[in-house]
């Protein structure tokens, strides 16, 4: 279904498209196999911010959760599901085929303790966000130019999402001990395990409390 609306598309599209080319011309143009493990990372980071105003996007459909009891839990756990389950796979496969390509046996542990931050702070970001600040579409159905500022503001709190791994992973490397880079791996995990329930715990609750306000919203801009 993702890849049938067109704004979703576009989204995954530019992520896919973004990550991957500002990660590999410098291997065409410099040489450097630097930033190809990284990837993987940049692609979640652009599709996570993308995904800052699904119920905005999705217009009054939000009438079916209203109107079914006790739903807004699955509809926040769906739409979450639903985001890993598009961007996760590709995500990692990419980081895994492009850290092995690139000859950097330094970047595992940076690559491997980011990414699942990265994922799990965006599942957790992208129903919550899309609640707090909730952007209609224009009346072509296109985004409009604040849809467009509050993505470039979730790129930031995208990336801020794993601050716990890079914490963890700066101190391993200017201490020089192999040991804590490797432990920000298993943080990294919990931390995009944690961020994604708790996050969407947050999501649920304000949908609950908000519901009938956003699909009023979303109706009179559908006006």
């Amino acid at each position: 279904m993702w890849v049938r609306d067109p704004i979703r598309l576009t989204c995954l599209l530019i992520a896919l498209i973004v990550g991957a080319a500002v990660c590999a011309i410098p291997r065409l143009t410099s040489h450097t196999f630097l930033l190809l493990p990284y990837a993987g990372i940049l692609t979640a980071i652009i599709a996570g911010a993308a995904a800052c105003n699904l119920y905005g996007s999705d217009g009054t459909s939000l009438w079916l959760t209203i109107m079914t009891p006790h739903a807004s839990r699955a509809d926040v756990r769906g739409r979450q599901a639903a985001w890993l389950i598009v961007v996760a796979p590709y995500t990692v496969g990419v980081t895994i085929v492009c850290t092995a390509l690139s000859g950097v046996p330094a970047a595992w542990p940076w690559v491997l303790a980011v990414l699942p931050a990265i994922l799990g702070g965006s599942a957790g970001l992208a129903p919550l966000s899309s609640l707090i600040s909730v952007q209609p579409l224009d009346e072509t159905g296109g985004p409009t130019p604040a849809y467009s500022l509050k993505v470039h503001i979730a790129l930031i709190v995208v990336c801020l999402t794993a601050l716990i791994p890079i914490a963890v992973l700066i101190a391993g490397h200017f201490a020089h001990q192999s040991w804590l880079l490797w432990t920000a791996i298993p943080i990294g995990i919990a931390t995009g395990i944690t961020l994604t329930v708790w996050l969407g715990r947050l999501a649920i609750g304000l949908l609950d409390r908000r519901q009938v306000t956003v699909l009023r919203l979303l109706a009179d801009a559908a006006r």
